[in-house]
């Protein structure tokens, strides 16, 4: 086992969540009242970097943020987190991204994003990642920023001979330079599905690494996760049961919980799926997408205690 922190770089977006719980979602047209509000840092990127420092990786966070209050109470709780934030871009007369989040009693959600300053985070942009990129083991990224920055940022790992992590969402089209440089896809159902035309999770797995993805790993919610390799490696694992009291945040804590396990194995075995799946099924039993986050000593105890074999080797 290698005892150092993996060195990760997220490129990614950041946000303010403002969430509302209600009974259930609303019908289109629909008014209905809310129940508890709260405030909490968000944004896919922020989500999944503060997930990988949490979760044993040392970060660096490449994002853009607005020169408001947000922003800065966003950077000073990500070096809380202890992730290096020299790459974080500070945007003049733009605000920080902001998330409206609905979430209902059985934790399911709905979200309306502004990217505000996320939109700033251009090619142009970039400097901070040449200076540490040749020092990773993986890059990070997700689909909250604009897509050529997104193959930008690749081209540079790929010349760099670091490993990428690609998690598209919100869903978008993926063309054939980029899936060739994705080492690891991580997705939902619902976006394999779109972005393969297929019904079954395996094939679109196949149909996806007939695209020129090397990895593909397909989130089920609570029937957990499977995934398939260009070599025809094959894995699913079932998920922890827990009372779900709000899901916001659990993919992305299961994204930045598989770059820390990637990063540190270089490969994709059950036990990198399982340490995903704890981290994501601790984030769901608790309000807020960053705020419910666990940390590696929180996962490695729940899996300690809900597993089967002795993970304290493995991480």
């Amino acid at each position: 086992m290698n005892n150092t922190n993996p060195k990760i770089i997220v490129v990614g977006s950041t946000n303010v969540d403002f969430c509302s719980h209600v009974a259930r979602l609303p019908r289109p047209g629909e008014t209905i009242g809310g129940g508890k509000f709260m405030q909490a840092s968000g944004g896919k990127g922020a989500n999944q970097a503060v997930a990988a420092a949490r979760l044993g990786g040392d970060v660096k966070f490449i994002t853009a943020v607005g020169n408001d209050s947000f922003g800065r109470e966003q950077i000073c709780n990500f070096q809380k987190a202890s992730i290096d934030c020299s790459g974080i871009y500070c945007a003049e007369d733009v605000n920080t991204g902001i998330a409206l989040i609905m979430i209902d009693e059985h934790g399911e959600n709905c979200i309306t994003v502004n990217p505000g300053a996320n939109a700033m985070l251009t090619p142009e942009r970039l400097s901070a990642i040449d200076d540490s990129i040749n020092d990773a083991d993986v890059l990070l990224m997700q689909a909250e920023i604009s897509y050529i920055t997104i193959k930008q940022v690749a081209r540079k790992a790929k010349d760099a001979r670091v490993s990428v992590i690609f998690n598209p969402a919100p869903v978008c089209d993926i063309d054939a330079e980029l899936m060739s440089m994705v080492d690891v896809l991580i997705l939902n159902q619902t976006e394999a599905a779109i972005l393969s035309a297929k019904d079954t999770e395996a094939e679109a797995a196949r149909e996806l690494i007939n695209r020129g993805v090397k990895n593909v790993v397909i989130t089920l919610g609570s029937k957990g996760a499977c995934y398939y390799s260009s070599n025809g490696d094959v894995e699913r694992i079932s998920s922890y049961k827990v009372n779900a009291v709000d899901t916001v945040g659990a993919g992305d804590t299961f994204c930045g919980a598989l770059a820390v396990a990637y990063a540190k194995h270089h490969t994709l075995d059950v036990a990198s799926l399982q340490f995903a799946s704890a981290a994501a099924a601790l984030s769901v039993t608790r309000r807020g997408a960053q705020p419910s986050i666990p940390t590696i000593e929180e996962t490695t105890k729940f899996m300690q205690e809900n597993s089967n074999y002795n993970v304290s080797q493995y991480y």
